[in-house]
């Protein structure tokens, strides 16, 4: 559900028309959020929550994994806090990698053709699309992917990183979502 709007932000989706975020108090499957430049929105289901920043893109797919959550990223910065459990439950996609988590705090950001993944608590494997590569990400490290020349994941941070491994190359469900200079502006609907 919707907790917190402050500043410009949309909902839309097969449901609804493309409203203020403030009139659409729960998120459905197949609708999507999306925060102007000064726009921030909070979601909150029970323990967990999602702060979507300003000039960013997420949608809840219509259909996911059973007894799996997914968020579809298409531009900018979220932060999430989730429940912890004792198998991978979350996941948030971009155009470039695949985040997958049983319990953690972290932040996906989507700009300039590259997405970043930054621990906070917790773990968080990471998946590159392009490459097929994945790793465990620790709290303080970051791992990213980007859609230029620079082909695979990249870890960076605190402490002993983990081994990269190889995994099979996917296609993202999402493209991108430009984010003009004035920043992004109401969902068509």
């Amino acid at each position: 559900r919707v907790a917190k709007v402050s500043g410009e932000a949309w909902i839309a989706g097969s449901s609804v028309q493309a409203a203020s975020a403030s009139d659409n108090p729960t998120l459905h499957p197949g609708e999507t959020v999306r925060t102007g430049r000064n726009g921030r929105v909070l979601l909150v289901r029970g323990a967990e929550s999602i702060l979507v920043s300003a000039n960013s893109s997420i949608s809840l797919p219509e259909a996911g994994r059973t007894g799996q959550t997914t968020v579809i990223q298409q531009a900018g910065s979220i932060l999430l806090d989730v429940e912890k459990r004792n198998v991978p439950h979350f996941e948030v996609e971009t155009p470039y990698l695949a985040a997958v988590v049983k319990g953690t705090q972290f932040r996906v950001s989507v700009q300039g053709g590259k997405a970043k993944v930054d621990v906070v608590r917790g773990q968080v494997q990471v998946s590159d699309f392009r490459s097929g590569q994945f790793a465990l990400v620790m709290p303080g490290q970051s791992a990213r992917a980007s859609f230029g020349s620079s082909l695979g994941l990249h870890l960076s941070g605190a402490g002993a990183l983990a081994p990269i491994q190889s995994g099979p190359v996917q296609a993202p469900r999402v493209m991108p979502l430009q984010t003009p200079s004035r920043g992004l502006g109401p969902l068509p609907g």
